[in-house]
C-alpha cells in the first residue's frame, strides 16, 4: 500500500469516528443537536432571533404542587397547528386583589396578547427548559413579548406566578390562605413539575421536554432569583438576569443563595435610564460575576424594557391612566416600578425588543451547546446602534 493510500485510509476511519452532524428535525427548519430539536440557523450573526423562529406557539397553564400557583407554559407547536387559530390573552385586571376587582365596571378589561395559542400539541421533538421568573408587582404573563417567541425558536417556557411577591400580593390582598413560598422555591418547583410532565405518560409534554438543559431568566427581582437559583442549583445550566442580580446588586444577601455567586455562564442586561435598578450596579454585579459571561446596556433604556407593561393599556393613557379613571388605588411606592421607561426621552421599550430577543436566544443557544460560536453576539453595537450602548464579555479561560 503506498503512502498516499495508508492516509487516505486513516482519514476515512476518522471519519467514521468523529461526531456526526446535526440530522434534520421532524419539524420543518430544525434539526436535531445532541438529542434535542433545533432551530437550523445557516447563517449566525447578531440579527438571526430578531424574527419569529420556525415553529409555531402553543400556550397552557399548569399549578405547582406546592402552592397551588399557576405556571404559565409557551412551547413549540407546528405552523400548520396554529394557522388560523386565535392568539390567546391576558388581562391585568385578573390579577388585582378581589377588593379592588370590585371597583372595575363589569365587563371591563385590559387585555393583551400572550403569545401562544391553547389547546395545540407540542410539536414533534425534544425541547429544553427555560424558566421565566417575573419581577417585583408582576406576574408570569408580564414579559410576552420575549417568553412567546422563545417558545418559536424551540424552548419550553415555563413562568410561574410568586405568590410571594405578585401583583396581587403587592396590592394588598388579604387572603392568608395562599402559601407563599420564596420566589428561589417556586423555581426549583417549576423544574420538577416539567420534569413530571415530561415522564408522565398522560401529559402534553410527555418526552418533549429537556431538564438536563435548563436556562434562568428574570426581570428585576426575578434577574436576582434566577442568579440565585443558579448559585444553589446544579440543573440550571445558564442564567439571565434583566435589570436585576444580586451579588453585587440589589439581591445580594448576607447568606443563603443570594450571597453566591454561580459559577454557570450568565448574561446581564441593564438600560442606562433605569431608574429603579441602576445600570452602575448591573455592572457591579457583572463585575462579581465568573467568567464566562456578558453584560448588555441598552441606550436610554427604563425599568420595563424588558416587560410588556408600557404596552398593556397604552391606547388608553398606559396603566397608571387607567388606574386612575377607574379610581383603582396605586401605591405611591409602585408608580415609579409601574411606568419607569414607558415615557419619553426613554427608548420605547419595543424598539429595544429585538435586540433583548436576539441576546437571551443567543445566550440560551450558546450556554446548551447549539451554537458554536458567539457569532450570535458579534456586532451588536453595528446592528443595532441607536439602542446597544454595550456589549461587554469575558470568555474565560
Amino acid at each position: 500500500m503506498t503512502l498516499a493510500a495508508v492516509v487516505l485510509a486513516a482519514l476515512v476511519l476518522a471519519g467514521c469516528s468523529s461526531s456526526p452532524s446535526p440530522q434534520a428535525g421532524p419539524v420543518p427548519g430544525t434539526e436535531i443537536v445532541h438529542g434535542d430539536t433545533v432551530a437550523t440557523v445557516a447563517h449566525l450573526g447578531p440579527t438571526s432571533f430578531t424574527g419569529t423562529g420556525p415553529l409555531g406557539v402553543g400556550e397552557t397553564t399548569l399549578t405547582l404542587p406546592t402552592d397551588g400557583a399557576p405556571v404559565e407554559v409557551w412551547y413549540p407547536a407546528t405552523k400548520a397547528s396554529v394557522a388560523g387559530k386565535p392568539e390567546a390573552t391576558y388581562d391585568i385586571v385578573s390579577w388585582l386583589p378581589a377588593a379592588l376587582q370590585k371597583l372595575i365596571p363589569a365587563g371591563f378589561t385590559v387585555d393583551y396578547p400572550s403569545g401562544g395559542v391553547r389547546g395545540v400539541p407540542v410539536a414533534p421533538g425534544r425541547y429544553p427548559l427555560v424558566l421565566f421568573s417575573h419581577g417585583y408587582a408582576g406576574f408570569r404573563d408580564q414579559s410576552t413579548f420575549l417568553t412567546a417567541r422563545l417558545a418559536s425558536w424551540g424552548f419550553v417556557v415555563a413562568a410561574p406566578d410568586h405568590y410571594s411577591r405578585d401583583l396581587t400580593e403587592v396590592l394588598g390582598d388579604p387572603s392568608a390562605a395562599k402559601t407563599k413560598t420564596t420566589d428561589v422555591e417556586d423555581l426549583k418547583a417549576t423544574i420538577s413539575l416539567m420534569a413530571a410532565q415530561d415522564a408522565s405518560g398522560s401529559s402534553p409534554f410527555h418526552g418533549h421536554v429537556d431538564t438536563s438543559l435548563v436556562g434562568a431568566v428574570g426581570h428585576s427581582a426575578g434577574g436576582a432569583a434566577v442568579e440565585a437559583l443558579a448559585a444553589i442549583d446544579s440543573r440550571v445550566t445558564t442564567f439571565v438576569g434583566l435589570a436585576g442580580a444580586t451579588v453585587g446588586s440589589f439581591g445580594q444577601t448576607r447568606s443563603g443563595a443570594g450571597s453566591i455567586v454561580p459559577h454557570q455562564p450568565g448574561l446581564l442586561m441593564s438600560g442606562t435610564a433605569d431608574k429603579v435598578v441602576s445600570h452602575v450596579s448591573m455592572i457591579a454585579a457583572y463585575g462579581r460575576m465568573h467568567s464566562p459571561k456578558r453584560l448588555i446596556l441598552l441606550r436610554g433604556a427604563g425599568h420595563l424594557v424588558f416587560a410588556d407593561l408600557c404596552e398593556v393599556g397604552s391606547s388608553h393613557g398606559g396603566l397608571l391612566s387607567i388606574a386612575a379613571a377607574l379610581h383603582v388605588p396605586i401605591p405611591a411606592s409602585l408608580v415609579l416600578l409601574a411606568s419607569d421607561g414607558c415615557r419619553p426621552p426613554d427608548l420605547p421599550p419595543p424598539r429595544a425588543w429585538p435586540v433583548i430577543r436576539q441576546a437571551v436566544t443567543a445566550q440560551l443557544r450558546y450556554a446548551f451547546g447549539f451554537d458554536a460560536s458567539t457569532a450570535g453576539f458579534a456586532g451588536l453595537g453595528a446592528a443595532y446602534p441607536s439602542v446597544v450602548a454595550a456589549n461587554r464579555a469575558s470568555p474565560g479561560p
